[in-house]
């Protein structure tokens, strides 16, 4: 998730009133927080987003967390969050993840017993983008929200998606920083779910390459297609060596951000002569 850190915060501190909106699914008021007063000191980390919300009369402070993929902490890392906020700021905490790819095994519920007692019973809003129809946003929602739109589910192919995205950026946004920053996060975001090569050519590759934040996204993009090709290589040379393809392997690899691990990996399946072999050497390598 660190890649996109930088993107997620620049859209929170713009847009983060119409984020909140779409957290709760009608109009609400925030206001920004202080960042010495985001800093989660406990675990020197700062949240990707905490505002003051009034709603109907109602303030509350509402948490949100981005995910770029599945996390199994998570839920105890927003626990953590949620308790020193409340704490801290001593209003109600509406604690929310959006997982931008994906969804995840948990059902917004945290929850731990001891003996006797249920000690904690903790529920969080989740929101999957991927099970979320994003023709609406697309159309007419507000310009902040277009870069997550790629992320939702469309009927239309993910060119048009993005051309549309690209044209409402051009013709709605008056600045040309805040639609820089918008043409990036569109870019950056879409490439967790679609091929870099697929973005380049849907989106002008000149307004890109004129950006601060591109060299950085573009390196990504090159480390993230060095890592797919070695699992493809792992893959094969399985299939080559034990006459079987390996199901499910290629999930289990996608979490590996480490190329250097990878090319090992690569080397036990250049070397196994059986599927169990191979399964050996992995729990070696990446213990569960």
């Amino acid at each position: 998730m660190a890649e996109y850190d930088l993107i997620i915060k620049a859209l929170a501190e713009r847009y983060m009133d119409k984020i909140a909106s779409f957290v709760r699914g009608v109009p609400v008021a925030v206001e920004q927080i202080e960042g010495k007063d985001k800093e989660a000191v406990a675990v020197q980390r700062t949240s990707d987003a905490l505002v003051k919300v009034r709603e109907d009369g109602y303030e509350y402070l509402m948490l949100v967390e981005f995910q770029a993929r599945p996390d199994r902490k998570m839920a105890r890392r927003l626990l953590e969050y949620t308790a020193m906020h409340h704490c801290r700021h001593e209003k109600p905490v509406y604690p929310v993840v959006i997982n931008l790819t994906g969804g995840s095994r948990q059902d917004g519920r945290y929850m731990f017993e001891c003996f006797d007692l249920t000690v904690v019973d903790f529920n969080y809003r989740q929101i999957n983008l991927q099970d979320i129809a994003g023709r609406e946003l697309l159309y007419r929602g507000p310009v902040g929200l277009l870069p997550l739109t790629p992320l939702m589910n469309h009927d239309e192919l993910p060119e048009t998606v993005l051309d549309k995205c690209a044209k409402r950026l051009q013709s709605e946004v008056e600045t040309e920083d805040e639609r820089s920053i918008l043409y990036i996060a569109l870019a950056a975001l879409s490439s967790l779910r679609f091929p870099k090569d697929l973005i380049l050519k849907a989106l002008e590759v000149s307004k890109l390459e004129n950006l601060p934040l591109f060299d950085g996204i573009r390196e990504e993009w090159e480390a993230r297609g060095r890592d797919e090709g070695i699992v493809e290589a792992i893959m094969e040379a399985l299939e080559e060596n034990t006459g079987q393809y390996p199901i499910g392997l290629k999930e289990r690899l996608s979490i590996v951000k480490d190329g250097g691990l990878l090319r090992k990996i690569l080397r036990r399946a250049v070397k196994a002569k059986t599927m169990k072999e191979f399964e050996i050497a992995l729990k070696e390598l990446i213990p569960n």
